[in-house]
C-alpha cells in the first residue's frame, strides 16, 4: 500500500495516497472517524456491487474543513503549513496521486499543467468567511 502519514508532533496534517497504491476489492484508505471518507475501489469486470442508497442521518457536527485533492493531469507541489504559517512540509504529486489535508494551511504550486480535482464539506459560504490567506509567499 502507498499512502503516506504527514505528522508534526505526533498529529497527522495529511495523508498522501500515490497513484501505485493498490486494494483487493473495496478499501477504505482514512480511519471510520474521519469526517471526509476516502475509499478505493478496484474490482474485476463482472463484480457487481449491490444496489444500495444512504439514508438520511443525523452525524457528528464538524468543525473543521478537510480537503481532498485528486491529481488528474500534471504535477504539482502542496506546502503543508501549522495554522501560525509554520512550513511542514512540501510534497509533490503526479498524475494519479492524491492528497487529503486533515489541517493547517496549504498552497500549491504548479509545476506543469494540471487538471485537479477538490472535494471538501459544504455549503460554501465565500471566501471572507471560509479561507484565512498566508500574507506573502
Amino acid at each position: 500500500m502507498s499512502k503516506t502519514s504527514i505528522k508534526h508532533k505526533g498529529e497527522i496534517i495529511a495523508y498522501v495516497f500515490r497513484k501505485r497504491l493498490r486494494v483487493d476489492g473495496t478499501k477504505f484508505l482514512t480511519p471510520d472517524e474521519s469526517t471526509l471518507q476516502i475509499g478505493l475501489l478496484e474490482h474485476p469486470s463482472g463484480t457487481e456491487i449491490k444496489t444500495h442508497f444512504h439514508p438520511a442521518k443525523k452525524k457528528q457536527k464538524i468543525s473543521i474543513s478537510e480537503e481532498f485533492l485528486y491529481v488528474e493531469e500534471g504535477r504539482v507541489r502542496v506546502s503543508l503549513y501549522l495554522e501560525d504559517w509554520t512550513l511542514i512540509k512540501k510534497v509533490s504529486l503526479s498524475k494519479g496521486d492524491s492528497i487529503l489535508i486533515l489541517k493547517g494551511g496549504h498552497g500549491l504550486e504548479v509545476l506543469s499543467k494540471c487538471r485537479i480535482i477538490e472535494v471538501k464539506q459544504g455549503p460554501f459560504l465565500g471566501n471572507k468567511t471560509t479561507k484565512v490567506y498566508k500574507e506573502s509567499n
